[in-house]
């Protein structure tokens, strides 16, 4: 259970960056994107809020005192992750501290999410699915909700259960979502990350061909026979 000891409260505070949640892909446009309508906490209203022109945000909390920090250009798709994001304290849902370095022998899918995210909702089976069948060939896959974890802890626990969620889940500082996001904060957000940190696809939204898309990573970056 995520505790709410000292440390948490410290590493956490209200102060939250907001992101407007659009989808896409670079080079390639996915269909779903978050609309009021697809979020889980509109529930039944969402599509009277909608006709309001009411959009939802990612709230993404961040350091207490820190504020955002200025978004970099947007990298190639083979970039290599700096040792700062390698190296950064990932509170998981269970109280552990994780961190990126902690599986630089292994290949990690790396999610960006939110519970009230439609196209996250649409991704995350596909996700445990994939968990399972690489579970052999040494791929981690991380799931990083964006939300807070002083008021969200339950609803994050209760979206786990009923999803079957089988991968370890954690928390994104703003910090860290802004180092990953570099200027274009929607979500879901994909990485496919090789031994070393070495992206190998970074995918933004959800579509049908997603779960393709990210299996073919999956197969370049697990294969030990190529450089790339």
């Amino acid at each position: 259970m995520i505790s709410t000891k000292q440390t948490t409260k410290k590493f956490w505070t209200k102060g939250r960056l907001a992101l407007t949640c659009a989808a896409s892909l670079s080079a390639v446009a996915l269909a779903s994107s978050c609309t009021s309508t697809d979020t889980a906490r509109d529930g039944a209203n969402g599509a009277a809020n909608n006709a309001k022109g009411g959009k939802p945000v990612v709230t993404v909390t961040q350091q207490r005192g820190q504020p955002p920090p200025p978004a970099p250009p947007n990298p190639a798709q083979s970039d290599t992750l700096s040792p700062e994001v390698m190296n950064a304290e990932i509170e998981t849902l269970d109280g552990k501290t994780i961190r990126l370095a902690d599986y630089k022998n292994k290949v990690v899918v790396l999610d960006l999410w939110a519970t009230w995210c439609g196209p996250c909702r649409l991704e995350i089976p596909h996700l445990v699915e994939m968990s399972k069948e690489y579970a052999s060939k040494d791929v981690e896959v991380l799931g990083l909700t964006t939300e807070n974890p002083q008021t969200d802890e339950q609803k994050v626990r209760a979206f786990a259960r009923e999803y079957s969620i089988n991968y370890t889940l954690g928390w994104a500082t703003g910090d860290l979502a802004s180092k990953l996001m570099r200027g274009n904060y929607s979500i879901p957000q994909t990485f496919v990350i090789a031994p070393g940190g070495r992206v190998v696809a970074h995918y933004r939204g959800f579509s049908q061909n997603l779960p393709t898309m990210i299996r073919a990573a999956l197969d370049k970056a697990t294969d030990k026979t190529t450089g790339d």
